[in-house]
């Protein structure tokens, strides 16, 4: 097995490419009628990102398939204003928009190889929706058919499995934000942050009854209880601009007049502030938008053996140099983070077919 990359990228397979406009308007993406919204507060505010995934492998690996989601997605409060994505060993990257309107590139690799580096870097604008929107009572929104998927049970997440413990934690709270509050502030209170403890594949009725987990099963769990009372919710991953770590998941819920507003579980925030989150994907649940997901050729085993993540507030732009040293020489915060175990979640775990 190869054990030094180097910090050189002349071998890495780069492909830039501008957000296109209309990101965020299929006609399968509710973000289309959303986006019209005038919802959008406050100075709008630059940021530049940096990802960047090391995976290593036990024995040759002969084919790599992957689908990427480590580009900002278009929205109402975020205007990407640049992306680009490389790979060593350099792989085939195809770029194109999910029916969710999230930006996705199609990574394909058949050289062989027993170590796989992804880095993503990339500019953006964003703005924060109103700190205090208006109220609603539930029994009087509305909202038309595209929103049903976002209310219906999905792989990770069934609503009708903790529905009970929704119900209790809103009472006879008829307010939407005030239903979105309650139950955000029982999972914060009471899902107890563990790195390691679950999995990719842990249900929101499984985090429910362990009381344990990530940011990604906080996040399923506060989903279920607000489809559960009645309250379109969407998952949502990508970065968080405050701090230096992985990547983070947090939720999104309908407002009929506003749009989708973000919600943050893991930190108790139930309306969160656009401009501390860069948003790469949404979907039912984890299932439709992980930042990377895919499947590998080899008689041998695979893991991610780093991965690392960094927003800075200003326009100016990163570099892929910039994002491999996150991995190859990672942050004292960062290192301090994986050592306690608090850290975000991974952002996958690969399939192998083995020969």
């Amino acid at each position: 097995m190869q054990t030094n990359m180097g910090g050189s990228l002349d071998d890495m397979n780069s492909n830039t490419l501008s957000s296109p406009d209309n990101a965020g308007d299929s006609p399968d993406n509710p973000d289309s009628a959303a986006s019209s919204l005038d919802g959008a507060s406050g100075e709008a505010r630059d940021a530049s990102y940096a990802y960047a995934a090391r995976y290593l492998y036990s024995d040759t690996v002969v084919m790599n398939d992957n689908f990427l989601r480590l580009s900002a997605r278009q929205d109402a409060f975020q205007t990407p204003l640049s992306s680009s994505i490389a790979t060593t060993p350099a792989a085939r990257l195809i770029q194109y928009n999910d029916r969710l309107g999230n930006p996705t590139h199609r990574l394909r690799l058949t050289a062989p190889h027993t170590r796989l580096v992804i880095l993503a870097i990339g500019s953006v604008r964003l703005r924060s929706a109103p700190a205090a929107p208006a109220d609603i009572t539930i029994p009087d929104l509305a909202y038309d058919d595209a929103y049903d998927d976002y209310l219906t049970p999905s792989p990770m997440v069934a609503p009708e499995r903790v529905a009970a413990a929704a119900r209790a934690i809103a009472g006879d709270s008829q307010s939407l934000l005030r239903s979105v509050k309650s139950v955000v502030d029982w999972v914060y209170s009471n899902i107890t942050y563990i790195r390691g403890s679950t999995t990719v594949a842990t249900t929101a009725e499984q985090v429910l009854a362990s009381r344990q987990g990530v940011c990604q099963d906080m996040t399923h769990l506060s989903l279920g209880m607000l489809r559960a009372l009645g309250i379109p919710a969407r998952y949502c991953s990508g970065l968080l601009s405050v701090d230096i770590g992985e990547t983070h998941a947090w939720l999104e819920f309908l407002h009929p007049q506003i749009g989708w507003l973000p919600s943050d579980p893991t930190r108790g925030l139930h309306i969160a502030s656009n401009a501390d989150l860069v948003k790469f994907a949404v979907g039912r649940d984890y299932t439709q938008a992980s930042p990377i997901e895919g499947t590998f050729v080899s008689t041998g085993s695979g893991w991610l053996d780093i991965t690392a993540a960094q927003v800075i507030r200003s326009p100016d732009p990163v570099s892929f140099d910039d994002a491999l040293s996150l991995i190859e020489n990672p942050p004292d915060a960062l290192q301090q983070q994986r050592q306690q175990g608090i850290a975000p979640i991974a952002p996958y775990e690969q399939d192998a077919n083995k020969q």
